[in-house]
């Protein structure tokens, strides 16, 4: 173990004089500097128009998630089964001229928006009937009514029809629906073939991509606009499904993002000019976040990471994370400035002297955004890869670019300012704070125990949920249309049930396509709020119709042949008829099958037991002759609320394994690694416990906020605690050396914490409630961890001297000093 008593080690000197000679090497080619900067930017920003969103399930997810990888292979083989529903609310949908309308906005539907594979209405809902000749299956309104009469048998076929009830019609009878099957692959492909389905190699080997989140924005964006168009009192239209919701989130946040940037560069600049009260000093940092911010997202498109709820937060972050690090360069050159030091000599010690501190910073936050390398979801997998790069570029910027155009514009000396740090109201106050801590340990550590323990009783009420809808106000469009579907269609949401029967022609038999009937209708009778089956498509609803088609049509007649025979010979009648609706639920070969049902749009926290309880009624009901499995988008929202919880435990730990090693390396201690880390752990006890007792759950987005919050409050702490451990090795006095620590380091500190607080309460303007949780809490956070370094750190340290010397034996008393302006 390190010694504690000695004085700063060899390599921290080797280290600071190298970062002293680098910070000469870059004023000698300052030009070059910035020349190198300013054309590596530009090469990394051309690739931002090919910024790319995407916060769909499957994209929440890795790629090689289970849940992601069936469901990927159910597409391949039955097509894209989250449908836009689009339900119109009318006082009769069998009126002739509401059904004239309807029309109309089915064929523009089919004719004018991209993207569409195929549109489902009363227009052209399926009617299976049989003649002499054998089975004819056409649709409702094939031939067009002429008089009130032929409408008024439009309305009972169509009412006496099971299959359109919770698809087609409501059950009050006063609005229908139209279902909108969306291209499961994208036009990106460039094939026939990849849009057909075909599992086959294109462009050049790879396999065809699915339809792309910005193709399925712009069905939506198109689609809306067309309803706006037909939308009348008596035809008003709702939307939902997959598609609907992300391109609600995509657009929520585009909108945030063209808010929150120049709100925090606003922000920024304004605390900037009231600290520094210099136009370089201003300007100088925000050029370097504005080019790391740049370089990032360049970064970002060339690695194939989209936009995201998650990767959301980054521009925000990295303005104010990177502008933290200039700062801390600033306030030092300017400070060597002011007390006599030539513009080159006061650039290279603020270099020497925050270089170590700066790098270390950036480490720790990098390590503290890269704990969310360990996620199980993709999209915060991906904020974990490019985050820290983000804190790299952020650095290398600061440490190349921004003591290069120090060097370049003048930098001034005033002629009025305080020589005494007590004519400093900011000083003053820090100095006084830290004198408080050190004299009365105990007046400090002891209330900040109890709060401990209080937040941790709260902490111990915190929940876990994943509803994107409740991101959303109460008046939303996406939450107002979701719920009326959810309420009149009875679901929104998408789960899809695959049976395979294990051998060719397996579902041909009687016995198994009953077992599913039987599988199916206990699920329903099963389900309890808030889930609730609403519908349920599949190859039986086919058997059954075309059974009853053959038999005249009577009721009774609709339900499974008795042998195998009368299913394979009715359902080939069905596909000689010129239908190809079998391809939709079935195989070629007649060996998996699937069953789509329609679910409320609810909290995936409900997810899990459902799921659960559905897999242990498939042990115990189907038996040997039919394996199964689920996927659709309710298996996704299950799966990424399960992953959530363990990615937040994950990314935690990982960040605390990451940077406690680091901080036991800059102090050159375990012990004074060990007691930094304490005042780190406060802002994550204060965040959550205040969640628990304000019942605020954790979310895909709330989640981060500890992880982040670990990384970023131990800056304030390293740069406190690499500036006091050296003053205190040199005088070996407690007090003098935290007050001489916070007159120096400590308005700094407080720049840092304020301008990040500001630029997470940028966040609190969102109109997505998880952004604005996350927003303020992070903020909530960044405040406690400055008054932790302020207060705690300082009190700890005394406690900690105290109890030493208390165990060494009496001892002489201790030098006090005044800091004084030229120490240091």
């Amino acid at each position: 173990m390190l010694d504690d008593t000695q004085p700063a080690s060899s390599w921290q000197r080797r280290v600071e004089q190298g970062f002293e000679r680098w910070g000469r090497f870059v004023i000698r080619h300052r030009v070059a500097a910035v020349a190198l900067s300013f054309v590596a930017t530009a090469a990394l920003l051309s690739q931002l128009p090919k910024l790319t969103i995407d916060n769909s399930p499957e994209a929440m997810l890795l790629d090689d998630d289970p849940a992601v990888v069936a469901y990927d292979a159910f597409r391949e083989q039955f097509g894209r089964e989250d449908r836009i529903v689009v339900l119109i609310d009318t006082p009769d949908p069998f009126a002739p001229a509401f059904l004239e309308k309807l029309r109309r906005l089915h064929r523009a539907i089919e004719s004018e928006l991209p993207y569409v594979e195929a549109v489902d209405s009363l227009i052209n809902a399926r009617v299976v009937e049989g003649n002499e000749d054998g089975l004819v299956v056409g649709e409702l309104l094939e031939d067009w009514p002429k008089s009130p009469a032929e409408f008024e048998r439009v309305r009972a076929r169509a009412l006496s029809n099971p299959l359109h009830r919770d698809t087609l019609l409501c059950a009050d009878g006063r609005c229908t629906a139209l279902a909108i099957t969306p291209w499961t692959y994208s036009r990106a492909t460039g094939t026939e073939d990849a849009i057909a389905g075909f599992d086959e190699p294109v462009a050049g080997g790879a396999k065809p991509v699915h339809l792309t989140s910005s193709e399925g924005d712009e069905l939506i964006r198109r689609l809306l606009a067309l309803l706006g168009d037909h939308a009348t009192p008596e035809f008003r239209p709702h939307v939902a499904g997959e598609l609907a919701m992300v391109y609600r989130i995509n657009t929520g946040m585009a909108q945030d993002l063209a808010v929150f940037l120049p709100a925090t560069l606003a922000a920024v600049a304004a605390l900037l000019a009231l600290i520094f009260r210099r136009a370089v000093a201003v300007v100088l940092p925000l050029m370097i976040v504005v080019l790391s911010l740049a370089s990032t997202l360049g970064l970002m498109i060339v690695l194939g990471i989209p936009g995201s709820t998650a990767v959301q937060i980054l521009p925000v972050f990295l303005l104010t994370v990177g502008v933290c690090d200039a700062v801390h360069i600033l306030a030092i050159a300017y400070q060597r400035r002011q007390e006599g030091d030539s513009q080159p000599d006061a650039i290279a010690f603020a270099i020497r002297h925050t270089g170590l501190a700066v790098f270390m910073t950036s480490v720790t936050t990098a390590a503290g955004m890269a704990s969310f390398l360990t996620a199980e979801m993709g999209a915060v997998r991906d904020l974990g890869l490019i985050a820290p790069i983000g804190v790299g570029l952020a650095y290398l910027y600061t440490m190349v670019t921004l003591p290069a155009l120090l060097a370049i514009v003048p930098m001034r000396v005033r002629a009025h300012v305080p020589s005494d740090p007590a004519d400093r109201p900011i000083d003053r106050f820090l100095i006084a704070a830290g004198r408080f801590a050190t004299r009365k340990p105990g007046h400090v550590l002891v209330p900040t125990a109890l709060l401990a323990l209080i937040a941790v009783t709260g902490l111990l009420r915190v929940g876990f949920s994943h509803n994107a809808l409740n991101w959303f106000p109460p008046e939303d469009w996406a939450r107002r249309d979701f719920a009326e579907i959810d309420r009149r269609l009875g679901g929104s949401v998408s789960l899809d049930l695959v049976f395979d029967a294990g051998e060719a022609g397996g579902l041909y038999e009687p016995a198994r396509l009953r077992a599913i009937e039987t599988f199916v209708e206990e699920v329903r009778e099963s389900a309890v709020e808030p889930i609730r089956v609403g519908s349920s498509i599949s190859l039986l609803d086919i058997v059954k119709e075309t059974h009853s088609a053959l038999h005249e049509g009577r009721p009774e007649a609709r339900r499974i042949p008795e042998t195998r025979e009368a299913v394979a010979q009715e359902l080939l009648l069905f596909e000689s008829s010129g239908s190809d609706d079998t391809l939709e639920f079935v195989d070629a070969e007649y060996r998996r099958t699937r069953v789509n049902l329609r679910l409320p749009f609810v909290d995936a926290l409900a997810f899990p037991p459902f799921l659960r309880e559905l897999d242990a009624r498939a042990a115990t009901s189907l038996g040997g002759g039919l394996a199964f499995e689920r996927t659709g988008v309710m298996t996704l929202l299950s799966q990424v609320f399960e992953a959530v919880i363990r990615s937040m435990a994950r990314s935690y730990v990982a960040a605390l394994i990451l940077i406690t090693p680091l901080m036991m390396l800059l102090l050159g201690s375990f012990r004074r690694g060990l007691v930094a880390m304490v005042p780190n752990v406060l802002p994550i006890l204060a965040v959550l416990g205040v969640m628990g007792f304000l019942g605020i759950t954790l979310d895909s987005t709330t989640m981060m906020i500890g992880a982040m919050i670990i990384g970023i409050a131990v800056d304030d702490t390293i740069h406190f605690m690499h500036k006091f451990h050296r003053s205190f090795d040199e005088t070996a006095d407690l007090e003098f050396s935290v007050c001489e620590t916070l007159r120096t380091t400590g308005s700094a500190m407080l720049f840092t914490s304020v301008a990040l607080t500001l630029g997470f309460l940028v966040f609190a303007a969102s109109d997505m409630r998880n952004i604005r949780i996350f927003g303020l809490f992070s903020a909530l956070a960044t405040a406690v961890a400055f008054a932790a370094d302020l207060w705690v750190a300082p009190a700890l340290l005394a406690a900690i001297e105290r109890t030493r010397r208390r165990r060494r034996g009496p001892a002489g008393p201790a030098v006090l000093r005044t800091p004084a302006r030229g120490d240091g």
